[in-house]
């Protein structure tokens, strides 16, 4: 019976995934539909009641996610990250090597503290103009925006959610990841600017960037914040979403000497944005990523029942085998492992699927390497494949309108993102960081 139980919720589990993943139905409807799936199966079975799925989910997790999301939105919809990526523009004064490197560099920077979707949305359009100006495919720097926006969110605690869900169930904090994981992410962002600078070098063309063509285009993707020759910016909002941007972050700061949960100021920050971030009553559900909300709520119930029909243990039973006896080759399987199943069912869903199972191997190590590991295994996983993170099919899905809209442009002709495409940057990326994590990994549990 216990065999039967095991597959029948695995192939479930895997069977919905199928179909968020192909779009037949929406992400968040399906997951609750699993969810309540999953409840009745184990009333049924007798192995899975409702204060057990209760329990599975994890509301600290989902409430970083709801304030975060709210701030983001404010500060999107006042233009100031609009003007900040034109003004990169303009300093770089038209040296193709160096906007393309600070393209980069600022969607990284942009992904330490907020949504990977919204920065890359921001940056998306500037990438496609100047890639236009430069007579170069877009394809390949977009996808050097892609895997820096993964770099950037797993360095914080609210960068990405699978390290808001990793934080609340090991109770670390914002200064925890600072110094647990910035600093290999530096180092494997360093490894990425050196890969795509060869690109850059040897692909585009030897012209200046044309500045005001530029903006001219970036005013009509963005009409609501271009304004007589320049990037508007709502003083308004800017204020409201920047005060509420700077002391969240220092709430994160002290949480931890103080002894607070982040998850309690990131509540605070998105009440304070319900409140007077002036967010249309239409794009309020869209505004605090409610389909998320959704879908993590469901995830976690449906993880919390697979744990609960003994699935999960088969994959601690597969980490501790490969890992033998030693604890860092143990660190590493887990880390490998994470790589491997994050392209499958993306970076999120494998945090949550496996959370539980490194909650259990976590009473036998000492420290917090346990937790990096897993963190930059589903990075470099999240890195591989386009739908190894949320950002990725939207993405592609915008490059190809833009193609389709702009038939005449030769820099744009055919390039477009596709899942085969992205694969010839992402893996090599990916095991490269699997490596050089490894050695990482290797060093902070010795």
């Amino acid at each position: 019976m216990e065999s039967f139980r095991i597959v029948l919720m695995l192939s479930l589990f895997v069977a919905i995934f199928i179909l968020v993943q192909t779009d037949r139905v929406e992400r968040g409807q399906a997951m609750l539909g699993g969810a309540i799936l999953f409840l009745v199966l184990g009333w049924i079975f007798d192995f899975y009641i409702f204060q057990e799925a209760f329990q599975a989910i994890y509301f600290d997790s989902l409430a970083l996610l709801f304030g975060m999301s709210l701030i983001s939105n404010v500060l999107y919809r006042s233009g100031i990250f609009h003007d900040l990526a034109f003004k990169a523009v303009r300093f770089s004064q038209g040296n193709r090597l160096l906007i393309l490197t600070l393209l980069i560099l600022s969607t990284y920077a942009s992904s330490l503290c907020f949504n990977n979707l919204s920065v890359m949305m921001i940056v998306l359009p500037l990438t496609l103009v100047i890639c236009q100006s430069l007579v170069m495919p877009a394809a390949p720097l977009v996808a050097a925006e892609l895997i820096a926006s993964n770099l950037g969110g797993a360095s914080t605690l609210v960068g990405d959610f699978p390290n808001m869900i990793i934080g609340s169930v090991a109770r670390l904090h914002f200064d925890d990841f600072i110094g647990g994981m910035m600093v290999p992410c530096l180092v494997l962002l360093a490894a990425l600017l050196l890969q795509f600078q060869r690109y850059a070098t040897a692909n585009a063309a030897s012209k200046r960037l044309d500045l005001e063509a530029i903006h001219q285009a970036l005013a009509k993707l963005s009409p609501q914040h271009a304004s007589a020759g320049r990037i508007f910016v709502d003083p308004y909002l800017f204020k409201v979403g920047g005060w509420a941007f700077t002391l969240s972050l220092l709430g994160f700061f002290l949480a931890k000497p103080l002894g607070i949960l982040p998850a309690m100021i990131s509540v605070l920050a998105g009440v304070a944005m319900l409140l007077w971030g002036r967010i249309p009553k239409e794009s309020l559900f869209a505004a605090m990523s409610g389909g998320d909300l959704l879908f993590f709520l469901g995830l976690f119930v449906m993880v919390g029942g697979l744990q609960a029909a003994g699935a999960l243990e088969l994959f601690r039973a597969l980490i501790v085998t490969l890992g033998g006896s030693q604890s860092t080759t143990t660190l590493v399987v887990l880390m490998w492992l994470a790589g491997i199943v994050t392209p499958l069912f993306n970076a999120g869903p494998t945090t949550a699927l496996l959370i539980p199972v490194v909650q259990e191997m976590s009473r036998d190590f000492s420290g917090d390497a346990i937790w990096w590991a897993l963190s930059l295994g589903v990075l470099a996983g999240s890195s591989a494949t386009l739908s190894g993170a949320t950002a990725g099919p939207v993405v592609a899905s915008t490059m190809a309108r833009y193609a389709r809209e702009h038939p005449r442009d030769r820099a744009m002709a055919g390039d477009v993102l596709d899942f085969q495409g992205y694969l010839h940057w992402g893996v090599p990326i990916a095991l490269l960081f699997l490596m050089i994590s490894t050695l990482y990994i290797t060093l902070v549990a010795a």
